[in-house]
């Protein structure tokens, strides 16, 4: 309770911190106090300035008096696997607000001066950028909240444990078999209920990755090789651990599957039949993690998965 009534007084000191500094800025710029409608645009920039700072001191436990003692390891329970997804998810919307906010002052800026040139904000360039910060940031957050947690506790093989360990030579030839069955039913999938390419190439993902040269790399291979450990490091590992020692083997594998799938939705919504080889991903994870008390497994899987995906993808289209 202490922690969340700090927690609360430092988002309101934020606020209000980064407001008044928006007005600052704004003073300082044109050399006057501003007119009221950009006024209340600075507040607005201001203030959620200080609610990034917020969430970035909440995800990495910066915020005196709102976090746990430094080197004391916390208990593995329901709390610490929901806020592993809370954190993780919170963690991109940091780097996202982030990037959007220096993009959106240097715009203002350039109105405030005329320029002809504004910043594109659904542009190849921005798209990268936006991704590239939030991977990043996720990649931080998951690494950092892995190691609060004791060596006995990652290296716990059970399910109330992180289960990061290595597994014996033949879990990883099954999830490789795995990987290309699911991958198979997406192609399956694909030529039975064709999606709507129309659609599908206006989500920003899609544009994403429709680049070529140089800038298509970097997504690539974040997609196929980082975002697959990060997930599994938060899904089938810390946040499978605190839903089992709160409700159990079976229900911690029905909701993490849940999570997993309604945090790919806005990926899938526009192409329903998507959802089902999201799910198998999970599912079989979780079931490769249970039987050979390891993630890596899963990870390998979610790899292969990921990049048959892309190709079975770039072949149809």
């Amino acid at each position: 309770m202490k922690g969340f009534v700090a927690g609360f007084g430092w988002l309101l000191l934020l606020l209000l911190l980064g407001a008044l500094a928006g007005l600052g800025f704004g003073a300082a710029l044109i050399h006057h106090w501003p007119p009221r409608g950009l006024a209340l645009r600075l507040l607005g920039f201001g203030a959620a300035a200080g609610a990034d700072v917020f969430l970035f001191g909440v995800c990495f436990a910066l915020l005196p008096g709102a976090r746990l003692p430094p080197g004391a390891a916390p208990k593995l329970g329901l709390v610490q696997g929901i806020w592993a997804v809370l954190g993780f998810a919170a963690s991109m919307l940091a780097a996202s607000l982030l990037i959007n906010l220096v993009l959106g002052v240097e715009d203002a800026v350039l109105v405030l001066h005329h320029a002809r040139q504004r910043v594109d904000f659904s542009g190849g360039g921005y798209l990268l950028t936006n991704f590239l910060g939030v991977e990043a940031a996720s990649a931080l957050f998951a690494v950092r909240y892995l190691h609060r947690f004791s060596p006995a506790q990652r290296q716990d093989g059970g399910a109330t444990g992180i289960a990061w360990r290595p597994a014996p030579a033949r879990a990883y030839a099954v999830a490789a078999l795995a990987a290309v069955a699911i991958v198979a039913v997406v192609v399956v999938m694909y030529h039975l209920v064709p999606p709507n390419l129309a659609k599908l190439q206006n989500l920003p993902m899609a544009k994403l990755f429709s680049g070529t040269g140089p800038a298509l790399l970097p997504p690539i291979l974040i997609a196929t090789f980082l975002a697959p450990v990060l997930e599994e490091i938060i899904f089938r590992g810390i946040a499978f651990a605190g839903l089992a020692a709160r409700f159990g083997t079976v229900w911690a594998a029905t909701i993490s599957v849940a999570l997993f799938v309604a945090v790919h939705a806005p990926q899938k919504i526009y192409y329903p039949p998507g959802f089902l080889d999201v799910g198998l991903v999970a599912l079989a994870a979780v079931l490769l993690r249970l039987k050979y008390h390891s993630i890596r497994p899963g990870i390998l899987l979610h790899i292969l998965y990921n990049g048959g995906s892309m190709v079975a993808v770039a072949l149809f289209q």
